[in-house]
């Protein structure tokens, strides 16, 4: 049998790559497995495998505000319990986002990876839970505190036999669930995903030995590192500061927009973002976890360095400090709701690249959509709860020598739409009418961004309710290095023939026969109009993506 060390580092890099394939075959059967469209279709969940002291190994490419977060997820839960020992059958779940968790909705689990008693790893998952109690089914708008926001979970390390299939834990979280059927699904099909990865890993320490999987682990997260260092080197040195700006922190009716600053500093292959003078910590669910805005800082840094090849993991974390201020709207004070917490953190990225954009402007994007929409409709019947969630992303920002993508969501997530046919499904009192692309909904620039998105659902019975979180109803995505603006988000309800247009954030009551329709935006555009090259301006008005040509022409010259 090998030993960790005779391997060559080819070899390593082989079992790194094998560590990354359990981790994507976890994503996989994860989807495949879940009860509820939001995991199943929308794919709002994530997988990883992370070494036994807790680091992020290797991880599923699905949502990265989620996988970058597990190890403050696992570092929460190390401190709280001991895992020191632990054994077959055994699992920590929690969703407590002042214990490393992002919300309440996304439950969080663990399962250790033993071979001949050894603990090799950890098997993790995240999914998104279609109702976890609280105040309302949906999104309990006017929620002031984190226990209105449903049930809270601190680390609990549980003994399968013992405490699930039946089990005093699973029975206690249950109760307090609107929707138990599909919520014990998504949490058996977590099980299932983190099965799949502990088989992968205790298959490759039968076959290496555990030594090799602990050294390929750790060559994975020292490979990570030095990419993210020689990218940091290929900036600039020197210090600048970003900023960006929600269309509130959803405190009171009428706030006004909060403001996320960055500043960015490089030094050498050392990166450090503070986020000082960013707004305070708000009495409402647009607080962003601590886990979710560090996931967010690395993020927009990694993003803006171009190495497609490098692979996601916590070596990418070492050479970036990240400060963020405690009682501030990206680390806020606990008890406070943070159900919207992706709002911030998109801005803190947007942030991190404004100030990015002044040191190396040609890796830049404009802003997109940048910001998660959690759209609900709800009706409760006998026995239970129909609750329909779609998760909606805009068009993306442009950059230099492209145009963005369509309707896709943001870059910290990577939801996919739900299809209409499983909509009307699992919410039998809805009809989706319409949804499509909107042409110039996105900035205009030498390249454009992408194109939002509209839904149009019809009610089909009473007492349904509809609320949402969203952003860029006040504030649109902004244009970048003379790229114009996208367009703003709408929401509307037309109630016998009469318009009515709603906020981006509330609770509503329909009523049969009313029909919704929601609009989110294009991302902005890169570059001057005018700049942009004649045959791909004429292939845009051919097909319909541009209607507008004014913005693209050089301007009238007087005789």
């Amino acid at each position: 049998m090998t030993t960790g060390h005779d391997l060559s580092p080819a070899r390593l890099m082989i079992l790194a790559r094998g560590l990354q394939a359990a981790a994507d075959e976890m994503g996989a059967n994860l989807v495949r497995s879940a009860f509820s469209a939001v995991v199943r279709e929308a794919r709002d969940c994530s997988c990883a495998l992370l070494d036994a002291t807790g680091q992020v190994a290797a991880q599923a490419e699905m949502i990265p505000l989620q996988c970058a977060a597990l190890t403050y997820s696992f570092r929460a839960a190390a401190e709280q319990l001991d895992l020191s020992s632990p054994r077959e059958g055994q699992a920590v779940i929690l969703n407590d986002p002042y214990s490393g968790g992002q919300h309440l909705n996304d439950i969080i689990v663990f399962t250790p990876i033993l071979h001949a008693g050894e603990l090799v790893g950890w098997a993790g998952s995240t999914a998104h839970h279609l109702d976890i109690g609280g105040g309302a089914s949906g999104v309990n708008a006017g929620v002031k505190d984190l226990i209105g926001e449903g049930l809270v979970i601190p680390p609990l390390l549980i003994d399968m036999a013992r405490d699930w299939n039946g089990g005093m834990i699973e029975r206690l979280i249950f109760a307090n669930i609107r929707t138990p059927a599909i919520g014990r699904g998504d949490m058996d099909a977590q099980f299932a995903a983190n099965h799949v990865g502990a088989r992968r890993v205790r298959e490759m320490a039968e076959r290496f030995g555990a030594a090799a999987v602990h050294a390929a682990m750790a060559a994975a997260l020292d490979y990570s590192e030095r990419r993210m260092r020689a990218g940091i080197a290929a900036l600039p040195d020197g210090e600048w500061e970003g900023e960006a700006w929600l269309d509130s922190d959803g405190a009171t009716p009428d706030a006004p927009p909060a403001k996320i600053k960055a500043r960015v500093r490089i030094d050498g292959d050392r990166a450090e973002i503070d986020f000082a003078g960013s707004a305070p910590e708000a009495r409402s669910m647009f607080n962003s976890t601590f886990a979710s805005s560090m996931a967010a800082a690395v993020a927009a840094l990694r993003s803006a360095l171009g190495d497609l090849e490098m692979p996601a993991n916590d070596g990418c974390d070492r050479p970036v400090t990240v400060r963020l201020p405690e009682g501030s709207l990206l680390h806020p004070s606990p008890g406070l709701p943070v159900r919207a917490r992706a709002t911030a953190a998109c801005r803190a990225l947007d942030a991190v690249h404004d100030a990015l954009g002044k040191a190396a402007p040609d890796r830049i994007p404009a802003q997109g959509m940048n910001a998660t929409t959690g759209f609900f409709l709800s009706r409760r019947r006998p026995g239970g709860v129909d609750l329909h969630l779609d998760i909606v992303g805009g068009g993306w920002g442009a950059a230099k020598d492209y145009d963005a993508i369509h309707a896709t969501d943001h870059v910290l997530s990577s939801c996919r739409l739900t299809p209409v046919e499983a909509i009307e499904q699992v919410a039998p009192f809805l009809r989706m009418e319409a949804t499509g692309l909107i042409p110039e909904s996105f900035g205009a620039g030498r390249f454009i961004g992408g194109m939002g998105i509209f839904r149009r659902y019809r009610v089909l019975t009473d007492d349904v309710t509809l609320s949402i979180y969203s952003d860029r109803f006040v504030l649109p995505p902004q244009g970048r290095e003379g790229g114009r603006d996208g367009a703003l988000a709408r929401l509307t309800v037309t109630r016998d023939g009469e318009e009515t247009a709603l906020p981006g954030f509330g609770t509503f009551e329909l009523r049969a026969g009313d029909v919704v329709e929601l609009r989110l935006p294009g991302g902005g555009g890169w570059g001057d109009p005018r700049d942009r090259d004649p045959a791909a301006l004429a292939r845009d008005l051919a097909d319909g993506t541009i209607l507008d040509p004014a913005p693209y022409l050089p301007p009238e010259t007087s005789p």
